[in-house]
């Protein structure tokens, strides 16, 4: 029994217990209770969240597999917040996260005895029991398993696109999948989509960058603009000044249309906090959209430039960069654990890159290290590991300013 492991006691809720139509564990039911009361919360980020609120606790409730990934996705939920995060490949073998696998496997034994299903809504449930491996193997630490899952769910989703006799993908579970295959681009992965072709565009467009009638209209919009920065990264990143040059029409353009394109989503955010009546966690996630922005337009500025002194000049755009991040950290009541959500890690590590002030790289290497946390497989405990030793060696060879 996994039971002793447990320093509190959980009651699951009665409605459970009553109405699910299959037989349930000790240990499970104490997992559907934590998911109810904390994963679901946290798991939410910085924003509400109609996947966490409202369609996975009603799946979840209605279809074994994906009840058995929601405990799979909560037994090692409950581990970090016992033990901490582990480092990505570490491969632990501890009550729970052998508990984790057993029901992932649960979960995947249902969906191939469904293969042939004609259940209008067997699609969802196969996209939803992979978003659920994709975090808990993000969670685990285990990379390559959570992104082996999520070509799976892109595969659906392509397969889905193309289709006219199953009901359409509900938007919530696209732009989930939308984020975690941006946030894999800076991992090598999923790499399949030509630039400014992936998934954000079914639920985004330039047109409406600029016009939100909701928190989930700003983020989705959010998400085509990283989308489109990290693909200009990837595609500028490693050029040397020579090729640059070589190709500057092409690559200045696109970082205009990105910059235009970053001012039309800061000026439709303002007009939409500007009103709304936004209570303190709709004000910290404006504040975190904020923050995201203003790192994306900073990267897509410096994108081009190669020389020293010229990068100098953006110093002080990190420096403030690293106060805002500060600033909204200090507004958690509880700082959480893992979030599906992009926040605070991307734009510190930004900074503790590739800033040309050792102490400025030195106070975002700290913040990081104050929150130790994911936002999907971004991880902020090794985002500072991996600053720290650029900037050693970059201390040794001497190639940054700052004293």
């Amino acid at each position: 029994m996994i039971a002793k492991d447990v320093g509190v006691q959980l009651v699951l809720p009665s409605e459970i217990v009553d109405g699910l139509r299959w037989a349930v564990t000790t240990d499970e039911r104490r997992c559907y209770s934590f998911f109810s009361s904390q994963t679901i919360s946290t798991l939410s980020g910085f924003f509400d969240s109609p996947l966490w609120q409202e369609l996975l606790p009603q799946r979840s409730f209605s279809d074994p597999a994906v009840y058995h990934a929601v405990i799979a996705l909560t037994a090692v939920h409950q581990d970090i917040e016992m033990h901490g995060l582990p480092l990505p490949g570490q491969d632990l073998q501890n009550d729970w996260h052998r508990f984790a696998l057993d029901q992932s496997g649960r979960s995947f034994s249902l969906l191939s005895r469904r293969h042939a299903s004609q259940d209008p809504r067997f699609r969802e449930v196969m996209l939803l029991c992979c978003l659920l491996f994709v975090l808990t193997q993000l969670i685990r630490g285990q990379y390559d398993e959570a992104f082996r899952h999520l070509q799976c769910g892109l595969k659906i989703l392509n397969e889905a696109r193309g289709s006219t006799h199953e009901p359409p993908v509900n938007p919530c579970i696209i732009a989930a999948f939308t984020n975690l295959e941006i946030q894999s681009l800076q991992y090598g992965e999923c790499a399949t989509l030509p630039d400014d072709s992936g998934f954000e565009h079914q639920i985004c467009t330039v047109e409406n960058l600029g016009v939100f009638l909701s928190f989930q209209e700003a983020r989705q919009s959010l998400d085509s603009l990283l989308g489109g920065v990290f693909r200009f990264l990837t595609r500028c990143g490693a050029l040397s000044e020579e090729e640059i040059l070589a190709d500057y029409g092409v690559l200045q353009q696109r970082q205009t249309e990105l910059l235009s394109q970053h001012n039309m989503f800061v000026h439709g955010l303002e007009r939409f906090c500007a009103t709304r009546n936004l209570n303190a966690k709709e004000q910290r996630g404006a504040a975190m959209m904020q923050l995201v922005q203003r790192s994306l337009a900073l990267i897509v500025k410096t994108s081009l430039l190669r020389d020293e002194m010229a990068l100098s000049y953006y110093t002080p755009e990190y420096d403030e960069i690293i106060t805002i991040a500060e600033e909204i950290t200090s507004t958690f009541p509880g700082r959480p654990s893992v979030t599906l959500d992009v926040g605070i890690i991307p734009p510190l590590y930004s900074a503790a890159m590739w800033c040309r002030d050792r102490n400025v790289r030195r106070r975002a290497i700290a913040v990081l290290k104050s929150w130790p946390h994911r936002e999907g497989s971004f991880d902020s405990e090794w985002a500072a590991w991996i600053a720290l030793e650029r900037l050693n060696v970059e201390a040794i060879d001497g190639e940054v300013g700052g004293p």
